[in-house]
């Protein structure tokens, strides 16, 4: 896997798929991806734009039915290029530092509506 474990990451928190637009900026630089999953902890950001682990960014993203999130947070792993199958792109697991209880509750809400993802122990 890439820089840091993203399997260990995964099973602190049960992970449901989120396909949505993430918009993210840190000191230096602001840019988009896609999610591929989401837990009460942390969101998946599927992007070329890799930033080095531990680096701070704030995030701003849909859920389902019209509502918005946004959360500060830490790049805890990267998947860079080398990493990557025809079933996974690049991109970075983020750890939620900061956000605010109704966003939390909006997650936990849409996670009550979805299956949770397995990932294999291979």
């Amino acid at each position: 896997m890439g820089k840091g474990d993203p399997k260990d990451e995964r099973r602190k928190s049960p992970r449901v798929a989120l396909e949505t637009t993430v918009n993210m900026a840190s000191d230096s630089n602001f840019y988009t991806g896609f999610s591929e999953d989401i837990s009460d902890g942390g969101i998946f950001v599927a992007t070329y734009s890799l930033q080095p682990i531990g680096t701070s960014v704030e995030l701003s993203f849909g859920l389902p039915g019209g509502f918005s999130v946004n959360a500060r947070g830490n790049v805890r792993w990267i998947r860079d290029i080398f990493d990557v199958d025809d079933q996974s792109y690049p991109g970075m697991g983020i750890s939620f530092d900061e956000l605010s209880t109704e966003d939390k509750a909006l997650i936990e809400q849409f996670m009550r509506k979805r299956s949770p993802i397995f990932y294999s122990d291979e």
